[in-house]
């Protein structure tokens, strides 16, 4: 199902949903898919992109509206707990969905995820562009860290820890602090694991001009023991970070400055 461009139909199913949520409804899966014009069958992947959005960002569970002729979700719906379906129904027809833009707007035109990390790849100095057809933070963040998988050949660029699911889009200048042309900018990004994500967002690890890796522990200097200090490994310190292959996708060094110098609150 490579060639269906399911984010093009969650975009029509969130539009659909949210509508039934503000009428205090439910809809069948066949009734679903007849609004989107497909069969109830792959419904099921649709309904996967926005129930996992949902939970990404802490939303209530809106495909809780969509039931079988029981009357209850179907055997992939993870959201809530299907023994207290009236509560998560009740969370859902409360919330304001109006507040929300509709995560999956950017693939109403038939516009692709692929075809958005394809263009923050090939044309960096294009992010603001790119950022405008996506807007909503809780989409564009993990479409930046697929950028970045791709560009970091899916290993931190500290340790090399490649464990796709343990990586994560580090910003360099973080969101709230950056332009919208900063926030998806690959340039402005640095895949790490967890771990050294924190200690990167923290500043515990920060980045010299020539791309090695500094360790400052600020409690050493007054003669305390860093509980970050068995976090990690002594050989980071000094080390040259793996950089992506394309130069074009190495973090800019006006980024890596801003981040070493600190961010005004």
């Amino acid at each position: 199902m490579s060639d269906i461009n399911q984010h093009e139909r969650a975009a029509i199913g969130w539009d659909v949903l949210t509508r039934v949520a503000k009428d205090n409804g439910l809809i069948r899966y066949g009734e679903l898919g007849r609004q989107i014009g497909i069969h109830h069958r792959p419904i099921r992947f649709v309904l996967g992109h926005i129930q996992d959005y949902c939970l990404q960002n802490q939303l209530p569970p809106l495909t809780i509206l969509v039931v079988n002729q029981s009357g209850l979700p179907g055997e992939g719906f993870i959201a809530w707990d299907v023994d207290n379906i009236e509560d998560g129904l009740k969370q859902v027809c409360n919330y304001n969905w109006n507040n929300l833009d509709n995560p999956f707007s950017f693939a109403k035109g038939g516009l692709t995820e692929n075809e958005i990390i394809n263009e923050l790849l090939e044309n960096p100095d294009n992010a603001k562009d790119t950022y405008s057809k996506i807007k909503v933070r809780g989409t564009a963040q993990p479409i930046f860290r697929k950028a970045l998988l791709r560009a970091y050949d899916f290993k931190c660029a500290f340790c090399g820890f490649s464990f796709e699911i343990g990586l994560q889009a580090s910003h360099i200048v973080p969101w709230s602090k950056a332009t919208k042309k900063e926030r998806l900018d690959v340039r402005n990004g640095i895949l790490l694991c967890a771990t050294h994500h924190r200690l990167f967002d923290d500043r515990w690890l920060t980045i010299n001009d020539d791309y090695t890796i500094n360790y400052d522990d600020q409690d050493e200097k007054e003669g305390v023991y860093s509980k970050y200090d068995s976090l990690l490994t002594t050989s980071l310190h000094g080390k040259k970070i793996t950089l992506p292959i394309d130069k074009k996708h190495r973090p800019k060094k006006i980024y890596v400055t801003r981040h070493r110098e600190g961010f005004e609150e």
